[in-house]
């Protein structure tokens, strides 16, 4: 039997908890916060203060006047160490006013830089502060928000209840570098006054046209919809955030109607005048504005394809930017939060179309796969990352093995069985003679972003099903029954997305699920209605889909393989 100190040192908050400034329960041997995001839980162990008391003439050091800070955040995200310090150190000392001095003329340190350029612009001391789990004032804390609301409140919160989950993991984590945010740095992409009321008529359309017709697309899983409240007031103050609404709405009425074609470019450059300068420096990473604004660019990049005539992932890359270096700065309910679902999905989408695996780090404390009581909205992005999890397993290297696929299918077997019951449709009527699917009514985005990604996550179980006999007699009967379980996941689908085209990415999810298993449809009038989907797709949400048309008519037969 422990002892009463032994009971004691097991009771304290695990370090992991204490590190990510979260309240551990103090479970053992593992806290129920590491077991249901499936981190390592390094217990602590409390220290008893000695009741010995320094003598009256204890002799101290005294502290130097002058004060050596090595500036390291370079060497932390490269992974290289400093060869020369004395080209990265700067000095401070009791009569310093604030002006940081490089002890080498010939080498200025980046973030140094940029701080002594704009403190002599705006005469603001540079403040070296220890790392703290909280965020810049001028640009982080999300302030004004909408109050929080769940679509079911009665349901206890993800913190609390069974530590049931499934223990599959993405191997494709990114490095968790963690780099201590510098403070008061007036940046160059941030206005010293706010630009709202817009003077421009045309912005100001452009600026409404992103909150009531975009926001909805990237506010999909977020109570707090921080796109379409905290966004355009942060772009007020943030000129690359307001640049990248302007760019994104002037790209999207281009694609939809006679909106000047050029206009989007003119934005877009000036982002990236500001943007692609700072992702060189570390503080960056640690900006939650720029972080939307890399992850509203994004948007815009998928919708140039039909322009480029190709996606180069650029601002996708700018993505893992910012979610690979850990999550000390994503705090829950925050911006950085709902720019982290944001990318996810729009990483899962590329992943999807390309058959690779998800390569954001899912090693974050936002990150939940257990299945205890919830609001519809933790529960969606459960079934995202389910689906992850399952890209990773279906296009990850070393990772197909039948003991994993087992655990996927009976996580999704299990988010079915104990998802809320505001998950199934207020109307569903199956699809008739003369129509491909079935028509089923949602009430909220979130339901139909939820259900979609857990079909995506059905059908490539059920296309990777390890028991399909390779050869032999009974493989005819297997292939016949993998097909017409495919068709009907893709038939409710494809009628949720039809049906709820009030949400658009309830389009595109359903474009991914035609894009793979599109070509195992046989009969010609459900050829014809995927087809029908993807010019709707494209025509009045700018999404392309003209190469995944090209693509199924061949595959169909409709037109020669040869063809061009």
């Amino acid at each position: 039997m422990p002892s009463t100190e032994q009971i004691e040192l097991l009771a304290t908050p695990c370090v992991t908890c204490r590190e990510h400034h979260l309240k551990c329960d103090r479970e053992v041997p593992r806290c129920g916060r590491c077991v249901r995001a499936g981190r390592e839980c390094k217990l602590g162990f409390k220290f008893k203060p000695s009741k010995d008391t320094f003598n009256r003439n204890q002799r101290w050091l005294r502290t130097p006047r002058q004060l050596i800070y090595v500036d390291e955040t370079r060497c932390l995200t490269t992974g290289s160490p400093i060869e020369d310090i004395s080209s990265y150190e700067f000095h401070i000392d009791e009569t310093d006013t604030g002006e940081p001095e490089p002890t080498s003329s010939s080498t200025t340190p980046p973030i140094i830089a940029i701080a002594r350029d704009y403190k002599e612009a705006r005469k603001q001391p540079v403040e070296v502060s220890p790392v703290r789990n909280q965020l810049r004032p001028n640009d982080s804390l999300p302030n004004e928000r909408t109050p929080e609301t769940e679509l079911h409140p009665y349901r206890g919160h993800s913190g609390i209840g069974s530590t049931t989950r499934y223990d599959v993991r993405s191997l494709q984590a990114g490095n968790d570098v963690r780099i201590p945010p510098i403070r008061n740095i007036l940046a160059p992409n941030f206005h010293t006054t706010s630009t709202l009321p817009l003077k421009n008529r045309t912005e100001a359309v452009l600026f409404r046209h992103y909150i009531q017709k975009l926001a909805i697309c990237l506010d999909l899983c977020d109570p707090h919809r921080h796109f379409e409240f905290v966004v355009p007031e942060r772009a007020a103050m943030c000129h690359t955030l307001l640049n990248a609404i302007f760019a994104i709405a002037a790209r999207h009425l281009s694609h939809t109607t006679d909106f000047d074609p050029l206009a989007s470019n003119r934005y877009h450059d000036e982002c990236l005048k500001y943007l692609i300068p700072m992702l060189n420096h570390a503080s960056t990473v640690s900006d939650e504005n720029l972080f939307a604004a890399t992850i509203i660019l994004r948007m815009l990049e998928e919708m140039d394809v039909p322009t480029t005539g190709q996606d180069n992932y650029s601002h996708l890359l700018g993505i893992h930017a910012f979610v690979n270096v850990g999550d000390h700065y994503m705090v829950a309910g925050s911006l950085s939060a709902a720019s982290f679902w944001v990318g996810l999905r729009q990483e899962i989408y590329i992943a999807v179309i390309t058959q690779q695996p998800v390569k954001v780090s899912l090693d974050h404390f936002v990150v939940d796969r257990s299945f205890e009581p919830a609001d519809d909205y933790t529960w969606s992005n459960r079934a995202i990352v389910l689906i992850a999890d399952v890209l990773n397993f279906c296009f990850g290297e070393n990772s197909f093995t039948v003991g994993r696929w087992n655990a996927l299918d009976e996580a999704c077997r299990k988010w079915s069985a104990t998802r809320p019951p505001s998950f199934d449709p207020f109307f569903y009527r199956e699809r008739t003679a003369t129509t491909a699917f079935p028509e089923v009514w949602h009430g909220s985005s979130c339901h139909v972003i939820g259900i979609q990604h857990h079909i995506l996550a059905q059908l490539f179980l059920t296309q990777f099903d390890p028991s399909i006999p390779k050869v032999g007699t009974n493989r005819r009967a297997a292939v016949k029954q993998m097909t017409n379980r495919i068709e009907n996941l893709m038939r409710e689908l494809c009628g949720i997305g039809v049906c709820n085209q009030w949400t658009p990415p309830s389009m595109f999810t359903a474009c991914m699920g035609i894009a793979m298993f599109g070509d195992q449809f046989g009969e010609r009038s459900d050829q014809e209605a995927l087809i029908d989907t993807l010019r709707k797709t494209e025509a009045d949400h700018a999404r392309p889909t003209a190469a995944i048309q090209q693509q199924l008519m061949k595959a169909w037969g409709w037109i020669p393989e040869n063809e061009v």
